[in-house]
């Protein structure tokens, strides 16, 4: 039998699954979300995000750095980043989805 707390976990779970496909995140690995969210977590307020705080985000920080530019590379494939006009080099533009 499940615990209420199993449950209420439960729910979340399929809750953020929904959410995710809702917004069309549900095409991107587990990694490739969790990179993509913290570079939208730390993206400024004309939309860019630098890999350094991208790599130091709780979401990335205990990825190894061959998976974290793997992901990243995979979603600016994918459309979700692309890198800034102002610097080809650790700076990316987050796209709105």
């Amino acid at each position: 039998m499940k615990s209420k707390l199993i449950e209420k976990v439960i729910l979340l779970k399929r809750m953020l699954e929904d959410m995710e496909q809702d917004v069309g995140l549900s095409s991107l690995t587990n990694v490739e979300k969790a990179v993509y969210l913290a570079a939208q977590d730390v993206k400024s307020s004309d939309g860019l995000a630098g890999t350094k705080l991208i790599i130091e985000h709780p979401f990335t920080q205990n990825m190894s750095r061959p998976t974290f530019f793997r992901a990243l590379k995979a979603i600016e494939s994918k459309g979700f980043i692309k890198h800034s006009d102002v610097k080809k080099v650790g700076l990316f533009l987050i796209c709105e989805i």
